[in-house]
């Protein structure tokens, strides 16, 4: 295991370039060890998820699980959020309807607690994820989710913001299609603690939105989306879409993330950089009740 030791380093883009056939020393060449975005387009051609992972295959096999869905919205152009319970059955009847007056979005389906469903696509060769030395237990208790299903309606969003690990993450599209803004480290001054809504921005709630440089793509099916760490982005989807997306820890963010874990929870923020070391400790502080 290698650490960079280097502060968090990022590059301004234009655009976000669309590669394929794209080898690991590229990516960490002109990407990874910059801070800079890209869509990677055939990353995901051997997954069986591209096939296997539709709206009947979530309802027919976890229609009974209940989990946690997100109304996000914009009022009065600016992000709200509310939270409601129910099953991915009852949540799939709702959102390929047409009588569902909300925008729900399931963006918390935690697939490390579905064993199954983790054969069902393969790591990426650019993303080194050291959070698998840490046990799973442990990781959901103090980090939150990392391993994500996204299911959401056409319109439907998560709204603005950057992940607040400060870890970088990828976003892979497996149905549907994603508008997305992306904004650089250096432009959160702009962006109003994420309550911008970047595709209708309020100029006159929002005025300081006017001097930042949003960077806008097109994610499609099939394809990846490498977000660096502390880089916010704002996707929406434009019809019924599935997605995965998966935070990542490595050379690149282990630096930033120590930082972010120490400052949130000195105790835990002093621990973490062992356990990522020595994964028996956190097997040993979770058998002893510590953790």
């Amino acid at each position: 295991m290698q650490y960079n030791k280097c502060k968090l380093v990022w590059t301004p883009i234009d655009f976000v370039e669309r590669r394929s056939n794209l080898s690991y020393e590229e990516f960490v060449r002109e990407y990874a060890s910059v801070g800079k975005p890209v869509i990677i387009t055939d990353a995901m051609k051997n997954w069986k998820a591209s096939t296997k992972w539709t709206i009947d295959f979530f309802k027919s096999e976890y229609g009974s699980v209940k989990d946690l869905m997100m109304d996000y919205k914009s009022e009065n152009n600016t992000w709200n959020q509310t939270e409601l319970t129910m099953s991915i059955a009852d949540y799939i009847d709702d959102i390929t309807s047409d009588a569902g007056d909300k925008l729900l979005y399931l963006s918390d389906f935690n697939i490390w607690n579905y064993p199954k469903l983790l054969e069902d696509y393969e790591d990426p060769i650019y993303f080194n994820n050291w959070y698998k030395k840490i046990p799973v237990e442990l990781l959901n208790k103090y980090l939150g989710n990392i391993c994500n299903v996204l299911i959401g309606r056409k319109d439907s969003t998560i709204g603005l913001h950057n992940d607040h690990r400060r870890d970088t993450a990828w976003v892979a599209v497996i149905s549907g299609r994603k508008q997305v803004v992306l904004l650089s480290p250096d432009q959160e001054k702009y962006l109003y603690n994420g309550q911008v809504d970047c595709f209708s921005p309020d100029l006159q709630k929002f005025p300081l939105y006017a001097n930042a440089k949003p960077v806008e793509c097109l994610l499609n099916h099939g394809e990846m989306l490498y977000i660096p760490s502390d880089w916010w982005h704002h996707l929406i989807n434009l019809e019924n879409t599935i997605s995965l997306a998966i935070n990542t820890l490595n050379e690149w963010d282990y630096e930033v993330v120590c930082q972010k874990i120490l400052q949130r929870a000195p105790i835990k923020g002093h621990l973490f950089p062992l356990i990522v070391k020595f994964p028996f400790l956190g097997k040993a502080l979770l058998a002893v009740g510590l953790v």
